[in-house]
């Protein structure tokens, strides 16, 4: 009768620690458009995509962008960062 609380408890320790499990990645993409803010949409589609494609959840609030440039042929180019909960 001892081994059942042992794996009652053992059972419980996993559940109660999966959410522990969880990792929060650093995800990084491109953007390009003809404005500033369409560049900045793009990446910020592109981001959701990527954490979406792990299975993941956007941590709300940590979309930036790092990098913008406009470019020679009208176009805007950003580089930008996404926090992804990963489970």
């Amino acid at each position: 009768m001892k081994k059942f609380p042992c794996l009652a408890l053992a059972a419980l320790t996993l559940v109660v620690s999966a959410p522990a499990l969880a990792e929060v990645g650093n995800l990084s993409n491109t953007g390009y458009g003809a404005t500033k803010a369409d560049a900045e949409a793009k990446a910020k589609k592109n981001l959701e995509e990527a954490c979406h494609s792990r299975n993941g959840k956007v941590v709300e609030g940590s979309f930036k962008v790092t990098f913008d440039k406009p470019l020679t042929n009208g176009q805007h180019y950003v580089d930008a960062t996404m926090q992804c909960d990963i489970p």
